[in-house]
């Protein structure tokens, strides 16, 4: 079990240092619009910005299968933790549920811009991850907060 703690660290590393260098290298391009076109251009201002953005829809799906499998691999590991387990995966189901029906799919007025992603179903996605993103800040700061609490009653 040691192995697969340290391996855990070792690639949690690896992915914060690979996000790090994008970041910096996407800040080292510049940002399209705030400099004068010919600079911007020459230095490769947002050249990045759809790697970022693939990078952070992959390292969203690898969370999503890692957290997956861990469930799976609770059951076969925990038979009596059963019970628990469906009710986690229960409540993340129904909270994406809710999110996604709170998602609002107006088309948003957006000057100049004539592509087809300003419709239904990327519009409902969207926000429902805003919507995901919400509860899960609120539920970390709660979590830190009892954390505390609980630990100056011991």
């Amino acid at each position: 079990m040691k192995t697969v703690g340290l391996l855990g660290k070792i690639v949690m590393y690896a992915l914060i240092l690979i996000s790090a260098v994008l970041v910096f290298i996407q800040i080292q391009a510049g940002e399209a619009g705030t400099e004068p076109a010919e600079v911007a251009m020459a230095k490769g201002a947002g050249s990045w910005t759809g790697t970022i953005v693939t990078w952070g829809i992959a390292m969203l799906a690898i969370g999503i299968i890692v957290a997956a499998a861990s469930l799976i691999f609770n059951i076969f590991t925990n038979p009596s933790g059963i019970v628990k387990t469906l009710i986690v995966i229960v409540g993340v189901v129904a909270i994406v549920a809710l999110c996604w029906f709170l998602s609002d799919s107006t088309p948003l007025d957006l000057v100049g811009y004539e592509g087809t992603d300003n419709q239904s179903p990327w519009l409902e996605i969207a926000d429902t991850g805003i919507f995901l993103a919400y509860i899960s800040f609120g539920v970390a700061v709660i979590a830190i907060i009892s954390s505390e609490v609980a630990q100056r009653f011991k």
